[in-house]
């Protein structure tokens, strides 16, 4: 299954037109999915994508290479097929987690599982940190992972247990000519200077923001609203836009690559936050979640 991956994510790949579409479709990283196909390049030793600012093409090689990989696939599936009854034994997993956790640490997490087993079938959905809550709450999901949700204390909820809870801070992201790009730190009163991209209303790091906002009498009004770090990423290079995200959200050395940085929000009227993996209580005995719980530590 594992050498089969690569061919899954290029294939993907150009049936998106984007890295960053395919990486969301098949739960892994913009880094993972870009190196799945890089190695495949290097592997046949020809480019397989032309790439540019609006997408990816596939050159003839990369068709060569896809027709290829639609046949091993194809025949794969058809030898899995053959074997029947195993697919009784394969155990279902449901994920929920926000946007932002799920295209960076979920994502890696996931694709760590899936290439060691497969006995299993992953479902990821999105919701935001409160109601993936709810969700885990009411069983219908085996594992969340969320940021901490403001005065709620885990302790006192039914049917969760905190598995994982790791500390995460605020960040400003803004491009590298930005006026404040020197800065070790910023506050909040040095951002509303500017025009901010933040995560739509309801998550919790916009819900800390404009609370601190609030506080200095200052009132939140993005020039951009968008779930996904690696757009709101793009959308800050060569402007003085400043976009702000949760610690460990950003994929990899993407800021440095898109020229961006990435620096600490750093004011008293901001709360502590944490990254969470919570499960069921009581849980079953599940080798999944085990696995998944062991992957998701390795990423936090």
């Amino acid at each position: 299954m594992t050498e089969l991956q690569p061919l899954g994510t290029l294939l993907a790949v150009i049936d998106f037109g984007s890295i960053h579409l395919a990486a969301k479709s098949l739960y892994v990283s913009h880094s993972t999915a870009s190196r799945q196909v890089r190695a495949l390049e290097e592997h046949y030793g020809t480019p397989l994508l032309d790439r540019s600012s609006t997408g990816v093409v596939p050159t003839q090689a990369g068709l060569a290479v896809a027709d290829f990989a639609r046949r091993m696939i194809g025949e794969s599936e058809l030898l899995v097929d053959s074997f029947g009854g195993r697919f009784a034994q394969v155990e279902q997993l449901h994920i929920v987690t926000t946007t932002a956790l799920g295209q960076t640490i979920v994502a890696d997490a996931v694709h760590e599982v899936l290439a060691a087993t497969d006995r299993l079938r992953i479902t990821v959905s999105y919701a935001d940190s409160l109601e993936a809550l709810r969700i885990l709450q009411r069983r219908r999901a085996d594992v969340c992972v969320n940021f901490s949700v403001s005065g709620t204390d885990l302790v006192d909820v039914p049917g969760v247990a905190t598995n994982v809870r790791v500390a995460t801070r605020s960040l400003a992201l803004l491009d590298s000519a930005h006026p404040l790009a020197e800065r070790d730190h910023v506050s909040i009163r040095d951002i509303a200077e500017f025009p901010l991209a933040t995560l739509p209303a309801g998550n919790t790091v916009r819900l800390q923001i404009e609370t601190a906002m609030r506080r200095q009498g200052q009132v939140l009004s993005p020039a951009l609203e968008c779930s996904c770090p690696v757009i709101m990423a793009k959308a800050v290079t060569g402007t003085t836009m400043i976009a702000m995200m949760s610690e460990r959200t950003l994929p990899g050395a993407f800021a440095a690559e898109a020229g961006c940085r990435a620096i600490p929000i750093v004011d008293e009227n901001l709360d502590h936050r944490w990254i969470q993996v919570l499960t069921r209580s009581p849980q079953a005995s599940s080798e999944g979640v085990d696995l998944l719980l062991g992957a998701l530590r390795a990423q936090l």
